[in-house]
Protein backbone atom coordinates (compact mmCIF):
# COMPACT_ATOMS: atom_id res chain seq x y z
CA UNK A 1 0.00 0.00 0.00
CA UNK A 2 0.97 3.17 -1.13
CA UNK A 3 1.97 5.55 1.91
CA UNK A 4 -0.47 8.67 2.56
CA UNK A 5 1.03 12.15 3.77
CA UNK A 6 -0.23 12.85 7.49
CA UNK A 7 0.59 16.47 7.21
CA UNK A 8 -0.94 19.28 5.81
CA UNK A 9 0.72 21.67 4.07
CA UNK A 10 0.02 24.79 6.38
CA UNK A 11 1.20 22.55 9.29
CA UNK A 12 4.80 21.71 7.83
CA UNK A 13 5.19 25.73 6.69
CA UNK A 14 4.31 26.54 10.20
CA UNK A 15 6.88 24.42 11.56
CA UNK A 16 9.54 26.17 9.13
CA UNK A 17 8.72 29.12 10.36
CA UNK A 18 7.72 30.26 7.51
CA UNK A 19 10.72 30.40 5.82
CA UNK A 20 9.07 28.23 3.26
CA UNK A 21 5.73 28.36 1.28
CA UNK A 22 5.09 24.91 -0.29
CA UNK A 23 3.65 25.31 -3.69
CA UNK A 24 2.65 21.58 -5.23
CA UNK A 25 3.09 18.07 -3.92
CA UNK A 26 5.96 16.46 -6.06
CA UNK A 27 5.60 12.66 -5.60
CA UNK A 28 5.11 10.67 -2.54
CA UNK A 29 7.19 7.49 -2.05
CA UNK A 30 9.05 4.98 0.28
CA UNK A 31 10.22 7.57 2.29
CA UNK A 32 7.92 9.94 2.40
CA UNK A 33 6.71 12.82 0.77
CA UNK A 34 8.09 15.60 -1.99
CA UNK A 35 6.95 19.16 -2.45
CA UNK A 36 8.07 21.90 -5.14
CA UNK A 37 8.76 24.83 -2.54
CA UNK A 38 9.91 28.54 -2.32
CA UNK A 39 12.41 29.68 0.36
CA UNK A 40 12.14 33.21 1.92
CA UNK A 41 15.03 32.57 4.29
CA UNK A 42 17.39 30.48 5.27
CA UNK A 43 18.00 28.32 8.96
CA UNK A 44 20.93 30.77 9.48
CA UNK A 45 18.18 34.22 9.19
CA UNK A 46 19.46 35.33 6.13
CA UNK A 47 17.12 36.09 3.28
CA UNK A 48 16.72 33.63 0.38
CA UNK A 49 14.29 33.76 -2.82
CA UNK A 50 15.28 30.06 -4.00
CA UNK A 51 12.93 27.49 -5.78
CA UNK A 52 13.84 24.34 -3.68
CA UNK A 53 12.67 20.39 -3.26
CA UNK A 54 11.20 20.18 -0.05
CA UNK A 55 11.73 16.13 1.60
CA UNK A 56 9.75 14.91 4.24
CA UNK A 57 10.98 11.71 5.81
CA UNK A 58 8.23 10.17 7.64
CA UNK A 59 7.97 6.39 6.42
CA UNK A 60 9.35 4.38 9.20
CA UNK A 61 12.16 1.95 9.15
CA UNK A 62 14.36 4.08 7.04
CA UNK A 63 15.67 6.71 9.65
CA UNK A 64 19.15 5.23 8.94
CA UNK A 65 19.19 5.35 5.36
CA UNK A 66 17.95 9.45 5.40
CA UNK A 67 21.12 9.70 7.51
CA UNK A 68 23.34 8.43 5.44
CA UNK A 69 22.06 9.98 2.46
CA UNK A 70 22.33 14.33 4.35
CA UNK A 71 25.64 12.86 5.37
CA UNK A 72 26.68 11.87 2.28
CA UNK A 73 25.11 14.95 0.15
CA UNK A 74 26.78 17.02 2.65
CA UNK A 75 29.74 16.30 1.68
CA UNK A 76 29.22 15.92 -2.16
CA UNK A 77 28.40 18.43 -4.57
CA UNK A 78 27.60 18.09 -8.57
CA UNK A 79 25.83 19.62 -11.37
CA UNK A 80 24.68 16.33 -12.92
CA UNK A 81 23.14 15.60 -8.88
CA UNK A 82 20.67 17.26 -7.26
CA UNK A 83 22.18 18.74 -3.90
CA UNK A 84 21.34 19.84 -0.81
CA UNK A 85 20.55 22.73 0.89
CA UNK A 86 19.34 22.72 4.35
CA UNK A 87 18.15 19.91 6.38
CA UNK A 88 16.77 19.55 9.92
CA UNK A 89 14.10 18.26 11.76
CA UNK A 90 10.57 19.45 12.88
CA UNK A 91 8.03 18.63 15.11
CA UNK A 92 4.97 17.36 12.92
CA UNK A 93 2.55 14.90 14.68
CA UNK A 94 3.72 15.10 17.68
CA UNK A 95 6.83 13.79 16.76
CA UNK A 96 10.35 14.57 14.81
CA UNK A 97 10.05 14.28 11.82
CA UNK A 98 13.49 14.90 8.89
CA UNK A 99 13.57 17.33 6.60
CA UNK A 100 16.12 18.00 3.44
CA UNK A 101 15.54 20.92 1.11
CA UNK A 102 17.39 19.84 -2.25
CA UNK A 103 17.90 22.22 -5.11
CA UNK A 104 14.87 22.00 -7.47
CA UNK A 105 15.14 21.08 -11.13
CA UNK A 106 13.42 22.73 -13.05
CA UNK A 107 12.21 19.63 -15.95
CA UNK A 108 10.54 16.56 -16.20
CA UNK A 109 11.14 13.43 -15.01
CA UNK A 110 12.55 10.63 -17.57
CA UNK A 111 9.30 8.91 -16.44
CA UNK A 112 7.19 11.14 -17.58
CA UNK A 113 9.00 11.88 -20.67
CA UNK A 114 8.75 8.49 -21.57
CA UNK A 115 4.94 8.18 -21.71
CA UNK A 116 5.03 10.58 -24.72
CA UNK A 117 7.39 8.11 -27.16
CA UNK A 118 10.94 7.80 -27.46
CA UNK A 119 13.66 10.29 -27.06
CA UNK A 120 16.21 11.95 -29.88
CA UNK A 121 20.00 10.30 -29.60
CA UNK A 122 20.85 13.88 -28.34
CA UNK A 123 18.69 13.75 -25.62
CA UNK A 124 19.73 10.37 -24.97
CA UNK A 125 23.37 10.64 -25.05
CA UNK A 126 22.75 13.36 -22.73
CA UNK A 127 21.24 11.18 -20.18
CA UNK A 128 24.51 9.03 -20.82
CA UNK A 129 26.71 11.39 -19.93
CA UNK A 130 25.58 12.91 -17.16
CA UNK A 131 24.18 10.38 -15.16
CA UNK A 132 27.94 8.44 -15.59
CA UNK A 133 29.30 11.91 -14.59
CA UNK A 134 27.50 11.42 -11.26
CA UNK A 135 27.84 8.45 -10.96
CA UNK A 136 31.53 8.52 -10.97
CA UNK A 137 31.43 11.40 -8.84
CA UNK A 138 29.85 9.54 -5.56
CA UNK A 139 32.08 6.47 -6.68
CA UNK A 140 35.50 8.02 -6.76
CA UNK A 141 34.69 10.68 -3.96
CA UNK A 142 32.56 8.45 -1.37
CA UNK A 143 32.55 5.02 -2.88
CA UNK A 144 28.49 5.27 -3.22
CA UNK A 145 26.48 3.16 -5.35
CA UNK A 146 23.09 4.51 -6.08
CA UNK A 147 21.62 1.02 -6.83
CA UNK A 148 18.43 3.05 -8.31
CA UNK A 149 19.04 3.86 -11.53
CA UNK A 150 16.02 3.95 -13.30
CA UNK A 151 13.56 7.06 -15.36
CA UNK A 152 11.49 8.21 -12.26
CA UNK A 153 15.10 8.97 -10.36
CA UNK A 154 16.16 11.44 -13.53
CA UNK A 155 15.43 14.54 -14.24
CA UNK A 156 15.99 16.62 -17.56
CA UNK A 157 16.05 19.88 -17.02
CA UNK A 158 14.14 21.98 -19.10
CA UNK A 159 15.78 21.22 -23.13
CA UNK A 160 16.27 18.10 -22.46
CA UNK A 161 19.92 19.08 -22.94
CA UNK A 162 20.92 18.25 -19.53
CA UNK A 163 20.00 15.41 -16.89
CA UNK A 164 20.86 15.07 -13.10
CA UNK A 165 20.47 12.09 -10.90
CA UNK A 166 18.70 12.57 -7.75
CA UNK A 167 17.79 10.19 -4.94
CA UNK A 168 20.18 8.38 -3.10
CA UNK A 169 17.95 6.92 -0.27
CA UNK A 170 18.66 3.02 -0.91
CA UNK A 171 22.39 3.96 -1.87
CA UNK A 172 25.06 1.42 -1.14
CA UNK A 173 28.02 3.23 1.07
CA UNK A 174 30.75 0.46 0.82
CA UNK A 175 32.94 2.53 3.50
CA UNK A 176 30.53 2.02 5.92
CA UNK A 177 28.20 -1.44 7.27
CA UNK A 178 25.97 -2.70 5.57
CA UNK A 179 21.82 -2.19 6.90
CA UNK A 180 20.73 -4.44 4.03
CA UNK A 181 19.49 -8.02 5.51
CA UNK A 182 21.62 -10.62 3.84
CA UNK A 183 19.83 -11.77 1.24
CA UNK A 184 17.52 -8.50 0.26
CA UNK A 185 17.70 -6.64 -2.83
CA UNK A 186 17.31 -3.43 -2.63
CA UNK A 187 16.39 -1.56 -6.18
CA UNK A 188 13.69 -1.08 -9.02
CA UNK A 189 12.52 -4.37 -10.56
CA UNK A 190 13.64 -4.53 -14.02
CA UNK A 191 16.62 -2.19 -13.84
CA UNK A 192 18.42 -4.51 -11.65
CA UNK A 193 22.11 -5.66 -12.25
CA UNK A 194 22.80 -9.33 -12.22
CA UNK A 195 24.66 -9.18 -9.29
CA UNK A 196 22.35 -6.75 -7.57
CA UNK A 197 19.68 -9.18 -8.39
CA UNK A 198 21.81 -11.83 -6.49
CA UNK A 199 21.57 -9.36 -3.60
CA UNK A 200 25.54 -9.25 -3.84
CA UNK A 201 27.11 -6.74 -1.07
CA UNK A 202 30.21 -5.74 -2.48
CA UNK A 203 28.42 -3.87 -5.39
CA UNK A 204 30.54 -1.41 -7.41
CA UNK A 205 29.77 1.61 -9.66
CA UNK A 206 29.70 -1.24 -12.99
CA UNK A 207 25.85 -2.10 -11.06
CA UNK A 208 24.65 1.26 -11.71
CA UNK A 209 26.16 1.27 -14.78
CA UNK A 210 24.35 -1.95 -15.82
CA UNK A 211 21.14 0.26 -14.93
CA UNK A 212 21.86 3.13 -16.76
CA UNK A 213 22.36 0.71 -19.83
CA UNK A 214 18.63 -0.48 -19.25
CA UNK A 215 17.49 3.23 -19.11
CA UNK A 216 19.28 4.38 -22.41
CA UNK A 217 17.62 1.19 -24.55
CA UNK A 218 14.15 2.33 -22.58
CA UNK A 219 15.01 6.09 -24.01
CA UNK A 220 15.77 4.95 -26.91
CA UNK A 221 13.07 2.72 -28.03
CA UNK A 222 10.19 4.40 -25.81
CA UNK A 223 9.51 1.45 -24.08
CA UNK A 224 11.16 -0.67 -21.44
CA UNK A 225 13.30 -3.77 -23.34
CA UNK A 226 12.04 -6.24 -21.44
CA UNK A 227 8.07 -4.96 -20.14
CA UNK A 228 10.20 -4.29 -17.29
CA UNK A 229 10.27 -8.34 -16.79
CA UNK A 230 13.51 -8.74 -14.62
CA UNK A 231 14.48 -12.22 -15.54
CA UNK A 232 13.97 -11.93 -19.25
CA UNK A 233 16.51 -8.52 -18.68
CA UNK A 234 19.03 -11.11 -17.00
CA UNK A 235 18.61 -14.05 -19.33
CA UNK A 236 18.93 -12.47 -22.58
CA UNK A 237 19.42 -8.54 -22.87
CA UNK A 238 18.39 -7.49 -25.75
CA UNK A 239 20.92 -6.13 -28.40
CA UNK A 240 20.08 -2.07 -28.21
CA UNK A 241 20.71 -2.68 -32.41
CA UNK A 242 17.36 -4.35 -32.38
CA UNK A 243 15.14 -2.59 -30.36
CA UNK A 244 15.90 0.93 -31.44
CA UNK A 245 15.73 0.87 -34.86
CA UNK A 246 18.41 3.66 -36.79
CA UNK A 247 21.63 4.37 -34.83
CA UNK A 248 24.86 4.84 -35.45
CA UNK A 249 26.85 1.49 -34.79
CA UNK A 250 29.09 2.33 -31.53
CA UNK A 251 26.29 3.62 -30.15
CA UNK A 252 24.35 0.75 -29.49
CA UNK A 253 27.79 -1.08 -29.00
CA UNK A 254 27.99 1.16 -26.45
CA UNK A 255 25.03 0.30 -24.47
CA UNK A 256 25.74 -3.19 -25.19
CA UNK A 257 28.74 -3.22 -22.93
CA UNK A 258 27.02 -1.61 -20.41
CA UNK A 259 24.83 -4.25 -20.57
CA UNK A 260 26.83 -7.47 -20.22
CA UNK A 261 26.62 -9.74 -17.75
CA UNK A 262 29.68 -9.54 -15.95
CA UNK A 263 30.78 -6.95 -14.24
CA UNK A 264 33.86 -6.65 -14.79
CA UNK A 265 33.83 -6.21 -18.91
CA UNK A 266 31.39 -3.23 -18.65
CA UNK A 267 32.96 0.59 -19.29
CA UNK A 268 33.49 2.61 -16.21
CA UNK A 269 31.33 5.80 -15.56
CA UNK A 270 34.38 8.17 -16.10
CA UNK A 271 34.96 5.91 -19.99
CA UNK A 272 31.42 6.36 -20.55
CA UNK A 273 31.71 10.29 -19.96
CA UNK A 274 34.54 10.22 -22.67
CA UNK A 275 32.34 8.07 -25.21
CA UNK A 276 28.73 10.10 -24.66
CA UNK A 277 31.01 13.18 -24.88
CA UNK A 278 32.36 12.24 -28.15
CA UNK A 279 29.06 10.64 -29.91
CA UNK A 280 27.28 14.33 -28.88
CA UNK A 281 30.13 15.76 -30.61
CA UNK A 282 29.51 13.85 -33.80
CA UNK A 283 25.63 13.05 -33.51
Amino acid sequence: MAPVNPFSPQEVEAQLGKRFMLQQELRIGGQGVVYRARRTQANDGTPANDNLALKLHFVAGQEERVEREISAMERLRHPNLANLIEHGILQLGGKPVRYAAWEFVDGSALDAKLLRGPLSLRTVASIGRDVARALDHIWSQENIVHRDVNPKNIMLKTGDREAVLIDLGIARHLTQDTITTTGTTWGTIGYLSPEQARAESQLTCASDVFSLGVVLQEALAGKHPTNRDQRALLLATPRTSDIAGQLPAEFGYLIDRMLHPRAAFRPSPRQLVEKFTDLLLRL
